[in-house]
């Protein structure tokens, strides 16, 4: 019987923990200095792939961008937007009026 042949597959770069800390300090440098876009510099610099990076960040615990809170109450605004809607439509009503009153004397003339 023939055996089978087993593929030795390459799974790629191993990466020793001096150089992930290297590129994550890089990643941090970056985003301190210009606000984001480390992981990219890091993997143009160091050919890694921004997936790989992306994963050491995670295991490494750094925070990720948090969405900005809002201060305004949703209710609030809400209801603002409601007022407004109100006084558009009495003005239009207004308007509407006004129009028709013109049209009026427009065709007396």
């Amino acid at each position: 019987m023939a055996k089978a042949k087993v593929n030795s597959v390459s799974r790629g770069k191993r990466y020793s923990t001096k150089e992930k800390a290297e590129i994550l300090t890089f990643v941090d440098r970056h985003n301190a200095e210009n606000g984001r876009g480390g992981a990219a510099a890091a993997s143009r610099e160091y050919n890694v792939s921004q997936l790989t990076i992306g994963n050491w960040l995670k295991d490494a615990g750094s925070p990720s961008p948090r969405r900005k809170k809002t201060d305004a109450d949703i209710s609030r605004v809400l209801k603002r937007l409601g007022d407004i809607h109100k006084a558009m439509a009495k003005q239009e009503e207004e308007l509407d009026k006004l129009r028709k009153e013109y049209a009026a004397l427009k065709s007396k003339l």
